[in-house]
């Protein structure tokens, strides 16, 4: 779920206080469906198997898209900032039931279009480069997508 959001401070007072059962993103992060698909399955696989670096799934989602262990700089470059405009919101949820509920809460308190479309990003690639270390010779070899997912992907 992608939105447009101009009410982001309000929106970092809900996350601060646990009250949103999502995670927001900065989409200017985001390269592809896929590279949030392999750190959301990342996140899960940690919870599933108790070894999350983290307290809750929602920041170590976070954690599992950034390319180092500190959780500060990851909540800082991946997480909902106040500039952040373009915002990716991401519920792990047991049920539809649940799901349904995450999402309902989201379009109580956001102030912005909620659009289910995930066709492709507004992503900032030489920040994206800049954060993951991908450099011009591996971007001759490879997109920018497949670095970034390698990248997360065999993260220690």
């Amino acid at each position: 779920v992608s939105t447009q959001s101009t009410g982001t401070p309000e929106l970092l007072s809900l996350l601060k206080a646990g009250k949103l059962a999502s995670v927001l993103l900065n989409e200017n992060m985001i390269v592809s469906t896929l590279h949030l698909s392999v750190a959301i399955n990342r996140a899960l696989h940690n919870s599933a198997n108790a070894t999350m670096k983290t307290k809750h799934i929602n920041t170590e989602m976070v954690m599992c898209l950034s390319p180092n262990n500190n959780i500060s700089a990851s909540l800082g470059k991946f997480g909902l900032n106040t500039n952040t405009y373009n915002v990716v919101a991401v519920s792990v949820c047991d049920s539809e039931i649940d799901l349904a509920v995450a999402v309902q809460a989201l379009k109580d308190v956001v102030k912005a279009d909620l659009v289910n479309d995930c066709r492709g990003f507004f992503y900032d690639d030489f920040e994206v480069c800049d954060v993951y270390g991908v450099s011009k010779e591996e971007l001759s070899v490879d997109t920018l997508e497949n670095s970034v997912v390698m990248k997360i992907a065999t993260k220690v």
